[in-house]
């Protein structure tokens, strides 16, 4: 009786331990659904040919479901100068880099302060973006950024161009019904593929932290190691948008090659005008752009 008791107790020891450590991550953070701030962060700067400068931004989003939408506005602005500067209004789980570009111009000075305030959950966070000398990043450091460089020299990530895309026009959306996004991208053929021996087995994972189980896996960004691949999000919107296929889809005739093309079906719940962003890989570099769609109700402009 006592060894089966005590076995008892030890299941339900270690029961409640992982129920416990179900709410942490890696680092042993507690993971929250929804309900938590939005941190905006500043990635770095890059000096252009003409001598103005690209400052980059990104952001932590805590919930690991909730998905924030913020509209341009007192909650989520830019200062000095235009409240609007690109950023996003639909924000995804975790840590989203480089999710959008500020150019100032030659005169901005090492001092002067680019301020992003974004107020979510009723929590106000900032970012401040300087030129710091050290706060200097290069398409090195953004290539590196999502990890999936793995096996790549510096001298490969540097001769490497990014992808170009080429989006076929869309028009006016009306629900229930969906949008067919197609796409074209077109590359150098760089990097060259790597042998099969350092190749893993379909896809790497370019978000470091693992997600709990009730995180519905299009919130991971996975990207082919070799292959021509396009991936949507939403970058502004006021509701969700389910993308078909999910994630990053390998282009048709991509496979190690200098081009493809891609058809993701996208489906909306809520009328309203969306900014849908594209992003084309080629194994280490991306490039992004955007499209603007307008959905209707009910055969009625919004």
């Amino acid at each position: 009786m006592m060894k089966m008791s005590s076995r008892r107790t030890w299941c339900v020891l270690a029961c409640a331990l992982a129920t416990v450590m179900q709410g942490r991550d890696a680092a042993g953070q507690e993971r929250f659904s929804r309900d938590q701030n939005v941190a905006p962060v500043y990635e770095g700067w890059i000096k252009k040919a003409d001598g103005t400068y690209d400052m980059y931004f990104g952001y932590l989003n805590r919930n690991w479901v909730e998905e924030p939408i913020v509209p341009v506005g007192p909650n989520n602005s830019l200062s000095p100068g235009p409240e609007d500067r690109g950023q996003p209004t639909y924000f995804y789980p975790r840590r989203q880099e480089f999710s959008f570009i500020v150019n100032v111009p030659a005169d901005w000075g090492p001092t002067k302060e680019l301020i992003w305030t974004l107020t979510v959950n009723g929590k106000t966070d900032r970012a401040y973006g300087w030129l710091k000398p050290e706060w200097e990043i290069d398409e090195l450091l953004i290539a590196r950024n999502p990890g999936n460089q793995g096996g790549r020299t510096p001298e490969e990530i540097f001769e490497n161009k990014k992808p170009s895309i080429a989006i076929e026009p869309v028009q006016t959306v009306r629900l229930p019904a969906t949008l067919t996004l197609n796409v074209s991208i077109t590359d150098d053929g760089l990097p060259k593929a790597l042998p099969k021996r350092q190749r893993s087995a379909s896809l790497e994972t370019l978000s470091a932290p693992p997600a709990p189980v009730n995180v519905p896996t299009y919130r991971i960004q996975l990207i082919p190691r070799n292959d021509l691949s396009v991936r949507w999000m939403v970058h502004r919107g006021p509701g969700h948008v389910t993308f078909d296929p999910s994630g990053y889809q390998v282009a048709k005739g991509g496979e190690g090659k200098t081009s493809g093309k891609t058809t993701t079906v996208a489906k909306f719940v809520e009328p309203g005008i969306y900014v849908l962003r594209a992003y084309a890989a080629d194994g280490v570099a991306y490039a992004t752009k955007d499209i603007t769609v307008t959905v209707t109700k009910n055969g009625t402009q919004h």
